[in-house]
């Protein structure tokens, strides 16, 4: 049989080297036995610029749909088929979809629909087009900014974010 080179311990110096541990544990925390955790470091959650979007998202439609609403009874009506319902109600349309980013946040091209216009009928986007020019908006102007490409960063966003809630509020 060859040899390892590795001398197994004995049985006492196995004993003595747990009673060791056991000693050890016992001196760094009296109360449980064990060592006491180091305070960790909390790190504050920074959100992505996604998470940002979303937010912004959310804030920006109540803004919308308050700004169009009544004051005194919360009620606006549809931009499209004029049916009133209270703002919580209605949903935010966009006479160009969301997924253009340049014209996403712009308030030229959002105003209250009711959820069977913006979502069952697409948003009637011939409608909302003459209900904006019959507003001032000039649609080939608000076109030309779909096509802009933009780079928001989360900076964008943040201030985004406070200026509408300062707005809401």
């Amino acid at each position: 049989m060859v040899r390892s080179g590795f001398k197994q311990k004995s049985i006492e110096e196995v004993k003595a080297k747990q009673a060791a541990k056991r000693a050890l544990r016992a001196a760094t925390s009296p109360t449980t036995g064990f060592k006491a955790k180091k305070a960790s470091k909390s790190k504050v959650k920074v959100k992505t610029q996604a998470q940002l979007k979303k937010d912004l998202d959310a804030i920006f439609s109540i803004y919308i749909r308050q700004k169009y609403a009544d004051l005194h009874t919360g009620t606006v009506s549809c931009y499209t088929c004029s049916v009133v319902k209270h703002w919580k109600e209605i949903q935010n349309g966009h006479w160009i979809p969301r997924n253009i980013l340049a014209t996403r946040f712009d308030e030229d091209n959002c105003r209250p629909q009711c959820v069977g216009c913006n979502m069952f009928n697409k948003g009637k986007p011939d409608i909302f087009a003459v209900n904006l020019l019959s507003d001032g908006i000039d649609i080939k102007e608000l076109s030309q900014r779909r096509r802009l490409t933009l780079k928001l960063d989360r900076h964008w966003y943040t201030a985004e974010i406070e200026k509408y809630k300062l707005l809401i509020t």
